[in-house]
């Protein structure tokens, strides 16, 4: 029950952006995430686990995972509090290969909906959106601008391991409005500015493929994509607050979308 110093390092280092990058890996702590990876069929390189701190549940998932062919290795308490990113670890955790967030690569013909995120800089935000996403029937998030890292350990937990069952690409704004016009999806932001025309937007959900964009926390949306916007959608709400939080906002609309049949 025990790893090397040079492997407890590289664990350690998944942890930074950095570290990430240059090991092109990434790590997800605790029973419900590692379910989730193992229910999506996204596996992990190399799952440690320490027995005395799983429970029935836990072992359960060890056993799971061993039968998937995942390589699982016992370390003591000390040394899975030293990996763990969370204060009150549940005695396991998993190192995943980074997918590939090309574009060309993720998406296929079949997708009807598609979740854009423009500077979103908040994890708990592009977390939840992801989890979002997956529940209301969207099959790929892209990311435009300087969005927040989406593997990093704030957004895998953000999403309760719904960021395993979601494709994710990071597109420039040009390669956005090719795919969009490729594709031939109709875009739809939420907007202030905007109206909700609820026959405009069953006639879009009925009759074609969708991206419905979300903007970052601060500035909103781009000049550039609203302009390209084929329905600027306004959540109605008492004038009590200002404007929506960006996840809460999207989650609406995809919501909002997903009961229109």
């Amino acid at each position: 029950m025990t790893i090397t110093r040079t492997e407890l390092k590289n664990v350690r280092s998944l942890r930074t952006r950095k570290g990430r990058k240059q090991k092109n890996l990434f790590m997800a702590e605790g029973v419900r995430l590692l379910e989730e990876s193992l229910r999506h069929k996204f596996l992990p390189a190399t799952v440690y686990y320490t027995p005395a701190l799983l429970s029935e549940r836990g072992k359960g998932l060890v056993e799971g995972l061993s039968r998937a062919r995942v390589p699982t290795e016992a370390i003591s308490a000390r040394q899975m509090g030293t990996m763990a990113d969370t204060q009150s670890t549940q005695g396991i955790l998993g190192i995943f290969p980074l997918p590939s967030m090309d574009l060309a690569e993720l998406y296929r013909p079949r997708y009807r909906r598609v979740l854009l995120g423009e500077s979103l800089s908040d994890p708990g935000n592009l977390g939840t959106l992801a989890r979002s996403a997956l529940a209301f029937g969207f099959e790929m998030m892209l990311l435009v601008g300087p969005c927040v890292e989406s593997y990093s350990p704030k957004v895998v937990r953000a999403s309760a391991g719904a960021i395993f069952g979601l494709k994710i690409a990071r597109v420039q704004l040009s390669e956005l409005f090719d795919f969009a016009r490729a594709g031939r999806f109709k875009l739809i932001a939420t907007a202030r500015q905007g109206k909700s025309d609820i026959r405009r937007l069953k006639s879009l959900v009925v009759s074609h493929r969708l991206i419905v964009a979300v903007g970052s926390e601060v500035d909103g949306l781009s000049s550039e994509i609203i302009e390209h916007c084929d329905l600027l959608w306004r959540i109605k709400h008492s004038d009590a607050v200002e404007s929506l939080n960006a996840a809460v906002a999207g989650s609406i609309i995809m919501k909002q979308i997903f009961d229109i049949r």
